[in-house]
């Protein structure tokens, strides 16, 4: 099982958050499943607008270190600077790669799982909808634990407009208030 935290702050989030979708399928990274999205504070800055996440499953054949570049790749098409200054400073597209399975990596390049995870409510808040048993070894926790201890700022509230569901696995068309299609 292979995670991505995603977060938008910035612009359009709502169409950031479906362009990074449509481009990591076009990437062969297939989103096999998504959180609601909620509406969170700002972490690290506060002094910035208010963020949408979710985390969404994601089924790729790359290796932990080449979908970290698919990643990377993917911010920079929506817009994100090679380098964000202030660090956790405002984005349009924040992908994280929480976990990939049960890898881990520690090197200059890519830490697995994420070492922010256990800090991070706008992260453990979707993450427990679709995987709340998904063990991290290097804490000896689930999701769902780790969202108990978690000190919980930041945390927010399932954003309602356009629907929670935006991302539903294997459907053909997002279909948005007022029967718009995407």
């Amino acid at each position: 099982m292979i995670f991505i935290g995603v977060g938008t702050n910035l612009g359009d989030r709502w169409q950031a958050l479906l362009q990074a979708w449509r481009y990591l399928q076009e990437s062969q990274v297939e989103v096999v499943r998504s959180s609601p999205v909620y509406e969170t504070l700002p972490w690290g800055r506060v002094d910035q607008p208010l963020y949408l996440n979710a985390v969404w499953e994601v089924s790729t054949d790359f290796s932990p270190e080449e979908l970290l570049k698919v990643l990377q790749s993917v911010e920079r098409r929506l817009g994100r600077p090679e380098t964000l200054r202030p660090h956790w400073g405002a984005r349009v597209i924040d992908l994280d790669l929480l976990a990939y399975g049960e890898e881990v990596r520690n090197t200059s390049f890519l830490i697995l799982p994420h070492p922010w995870i256990p800090y991070r409510a706008f992260v453990l808040g979707p993450w427990k909808d679709i995987a709340p048993y998904f063990y991290l070894r290097r804490w000896q926790a689930t999701v769902g634990e780790l969202w108990e201890r978690c000190s919980f700022s930041g945390w927010g509230w399932v954003a309602n407009s356009p629907p929670s569901v935006l991302f539903p696995p294997l459907r053909p068309a997002l279909i948005l208030p007022l029967g718009r299609v995407i």
